[in-house]
C-alpha cells in the first residue's frame, strides 16, 4: 500500500495545481455551454480558463519549494488574469488560500483546513450578494470537509483529499436544483463544475493517480449536458460585464464596494489592500473606471457586451461569426442586428487610458480634446482581450472571422494574428486585413456578417469578403492637419499642399493613405467628398455608402442627402459618428465616406447543383 502522505511542499503543490488547471482548460467549451447563471452569456469556461491560464503561466517557471510562496504567486497571477464573475471569485479564493497558508514551506491537513476556511470567507466576502447554488456552494463544501476530517483526527492526505473531492462532487450536483435558472435548464452551475474539475485534477495529481495524466474526463462528464435548454438573458438590466484592476496603498475595499454597488450588480472584489480586481455588471463602464481611479491607478480595463454574448449563445446559425475592433464605424444598431462582436482599441491621454467607444464615447472624446492639454494616442487591444473573445466565440461557432483595422496604420492586425495563433483552436480563426478604417472597415465587417447570415460556407465567406475589400473605397477630409500630422500617418504630398496652397486634402484610404483631391480651406468638404465617392461608379453595379463624422452632424447629413440624390438606387446609406480612435488622428470636423460595390450575399449561396444562387 502507498505510504501515508501527511505534508505537501511547494513543488508538490505546484504540480498538483497545474494538473487541476489543465483539467479545467480541457472543459472550456463545455463549461461555456452550460453557463446560465448569473447571466446566460456562455462565457464561464472562457473566463475560468483565462484566469487559470494566467496562474499556470506564473507557476510554470517557479522553482520555489515553499507552499506559501507558490500560493502567493498563484493568487497574484489570478488577480491580474481574473475574467468574469467566476474568475474574480476564483482569484479571491486563491487570495484566501495564500493568506491562510502564510509563509509555511510545507502544509499538512490542519493547514489545509485553515487555508480553505480562509478561502471560503474570502470568496463569500468578495460578493455584495453571495448566492447558494453557485461556485460558493462548492467552495464551502470542500472547506467543511477538510475541517470535519481534521476534527475527527484524520491526518493522512491520501484519505482526506478523495473524501473532500467526493463531498464537493455532491455539492455541485445540488446546484442543479438550487436556483431557478439551473433547474429550468437542467444543468449544474458552470462555475461550481469548473471548481470541481480543478479540485479533482489537484487531488489526482497530489496522490499521483493515473487520472492526473489526462484531462479527458471533462469531455465525458459533460456529454449529456452539451446543449441545455435555452435560458433568457437577464443581467438585471445591465449591459456590460465591466472589469479593471486598481493598484494603490491601503485601498479601502469596503468603501470601494459601497460606491461601486450604486453603479450595477454582480459585484465581485478580489485581491489585497494594494491591488484589487473589480468585476461588475454595469451600463456605464466609464463611470466604473472613473470611480475606481479615485482609489488608485487603474489598469486592465475590460467591458464585454453581454447582450451580444447572449446572442452568440442563442444563435441558430453556428457556422461562422464576425469580430472586428472599434476602429470600425457603423451605426450601433447594425452591429447588434448582425451580431458583429467588437474588441475595444485603447485611447491614451497622458497617464489616463480609456476603452474606445465603451469607456469613452465619441462625444466625450471631443470634449476631452477640446479642454485637455495632451494630444491623445491610440493603441491596439490587449492580446489577452483579443484571445478571450476568440476563445469564447470559438466555443459557440465553427469559425471566427476577424476583420481587422488596416495593418499599415496600426499594430491591431499583428496583435489579432498573434492572439489567433495563441488561441485554443487557431485553425478555426481567420484574421483578415480590411485594408481600411472607420466606415470602410465597418462596411467590410458588415458584409462578412451578411454572408455568414446568408449561409455561405466559410470558404465562400472569405472569398466574398476579399472581393468586398477590393470593392470598398474610403475618402476623408479634415478641418485641420494638426491631428493627422501628430499621428504621423499623413502623406508628404498632403502636408506640402496644405503648406503652400490655401487648400486641404481629400484623403484616400485603401491599403494605405494617399491624396485623392483637394478642397478650399475654410469651406465645407461635402462637395469634394461627393465627387470622389461617385466619380467611378459603374453602370449596372449597385453601391452602398457609409458616412462618418467627428462633431459635424449637419455636414454628415448633407453628404448623405447628396449621395441619395446622386445614387437613388443605393443599397444603403449609413451615417454614424467617427469613433475616438479615428478622431484621434483626424480631429474635430473630420468627415468621411465609404463606398462599396454591393453584391447580395443571397446570390452567392451555392445551389443544390453546385452553382451560385444567381
Amino acid at each position: 500500500m502507498p505510504a501515508r502522505l501527511t505534508r505537501i511542499d511547494g513543488q508538490h503543490l505546484r504540480f498538483a495545481l497545474r494538473a487541476g488547471i489543465a483539467r479545467v482548460l480541457a472543459a472550456t467549451g463545455l463549461l461555456n455551454r452550460i453557463n446560465v447563471y448569473p447571466v446566460p452569456d456562455g462565457d464561464t469556461g472562457t473566463n475560468l480558463s483565462m484566469t487559470l491560464s494566467a496562474v499556470d503561466h506564473a507557476l510554470a517557471g517557479l522553482a520555489s519549494r515553499s507552499a506559501g510562496e507558490v500560493l502567493a504567486v498563484a493568487a497574484d497571477a489570478a488577480v491580474d488574469g481574473a475574467r468574469g464573475n467566476s474568475g474574480a471569485i476564483m482569484a479571491e479564493f486563491r487570495q484566501g488560500l495564500a493568506d491562510g497558508v502564510g509563509e509555511r514551506r510545507r502544509i499538512n491537513a490542519a493547514d489545509l483546513a485553515h487555508a480553505f476556511a480562509s478561502a471560503d470567507r474570502y470568496a463569500r466576502g468578495a460578493l455584495d450578494q453571495p448566492q447558494e447554488g453557485t461556485i460558493l456552494t462548492a467552495i464551502t463544501a470542500v472547506s467543511a470537509s477538510f475541517s470535519h476530517q481534521v476534527r475527527t483526527r484524520v491526518r493522512d492526505l491520501r484519505a482526506i483529499l478523495p473524501a473532500a473531492a467526493a463531498v464537493t462532487r455532491q455539492a455541485v450536483a445540488t446546484t442543479r436544483e438550487t436556483l431557478p435558472a439551473m433547474r429550468k435548464a437542467g444543468v449544474e452551475d458552470a462555475g461550481a463544475r469548473g471548481f470541481l474539475l480543478l479540485i479533482e485534477g489537484v487531488v489526482d495529481a497530489a496522490l499521483e493517480r493515473p487520472e492526473a495524466a489526462t484531462a479527458a474526463t471533462g469531455e465525458t462528464v459533460f456529454a449529456a449536458e452539451a446543449a441545455p435548454p435555452e435560458a433568457e438573458h437577464d443581467a438585471g438590466g445591465r449591459r456590460y460585464c465591466t472589469e479593471c484592476i486598481v493598484s494603490g496603498s491601503s485601498i479601502d475595499r469596503r468603501r470601494l464596494r459601497d460606491e461601486l454597488a450604486e453603479l450595477g450588480n454582480s459585484l465581485v472584489l478580489a485581491g489585497s489592500r494594494n491591488k484589487v480586481k473589480i468585476h461588475i455588471h454595469a451600463d456605464e463602464p466609464a463611470a466604473v473606471f472613473a470611480l475606481a481611479a479615485r482609489h488608485g491607478a487603474v489598469t486592465g480595463q475590460k467591458a464585454d457586451d453581454m447582450t451580444l454574448q447572449a446572442a452568440a449563445r442563442r444563435a441558430t446559425t453556428r457556422h461562422a461569426v464576425v469580430v472586428t475592433d472599434t476602429g470600425a464605424d457603423l451605426p450601433e444598431a447594425l452591429f447588434e442586428e448582425f451580431d458583429i462582436h467588437t474588441v475595444p482599441l485603447r485611447i491614451h491621454f497622458d497617464d489616463r487610458t480609456y476603452l474606445d467607444k465603451v469607456g469613452l464615447t465619441p462625444a466625450e472624446f471631443l470634449r476631452e480634446i477640446a479642454t485637455g492639454g495632451h494630444h491623445p494616442k491610440t493603441s491596439q487591444p490587449a492580446p489577452g482581450d483579443l484571445r478571450r473573445v476568440y476563445d469564447f466565440l470559438a466555443s459557440h461557432y465553427e469559425h471566427v472571422i476577424v476583420v481587422s483595422l488596416l495593418g499599415r496604420v496600426s499594430g491591431t492586425l499583428q496583435a489579432s494574428r498573434m492572439a489567433a495563433r495563441r488561441s485554443s483552436d487557431p485553425a478555426r480563426i481567420t484574421v483578415i486585413d480590411s485594408q481600411s478604417v472607420s466606415v470602410g472597415q465597418g462596411l467590410v465587417a458588415l458584409y462578412a456578417a451578411e454572408c455568414a447570415r446568408a449561409g455561405l460556407p466559410v470558404a465562400g465567406i472569405l472569398a466574398a469578403v476579399e472581393r468586398a475589400i477590393a470593392a470598398t473605397r474610403l475618402y476623408g477630409a479634415v478641418a485641420t492637419l494638426d491631428y493627422a500630422t501628430r499621428g504621423g500617418r499623413l502623406p508628404r504630398l498632403a502636408i506640402w499642399l496644405a503648406k503652400f496652397l490655401p487648400v486641404l486634402p481629400v484623403l484616400r484610404i485603401g491599403g494605405g493613405v494617399g491624396v485623392a483631391g483637394v478642397f478650399r480651406r475654410g469651406t465645407s468638404p461635402v462637395a469634394a467628398l461627393l465627387r470622389q465617392a461617385t466619380r467611378a461608379l459603374e453602370p449596372g453595379v449597385r453601391y452602398r455608402f457609409a458616412v462618418a463624422h467627428a462633431g459635424c452632424p449637419e455636414e454628415a447629413t448633407a453628404l448623405a442627402a447628396a449621395l441619395a440624390a446622386a445614387v437613388p438606387d443605393a443599397a444603403g446609406i449609413h451615417v454614424s459618428e467617427l469613433g475616438p480612435a479615428a478622431s484621434a488622428h483626424g480631429g474635430p470636423g473630420t468627415l468621411g465616406v465609404a463606398v462599396q460595390a454591393y453584391v447580395d450575399p443571397a446570390t452567392l449561396v451555392p445551389a443544390p447543383d453546385g452553382r451560385s444562387g444567381d
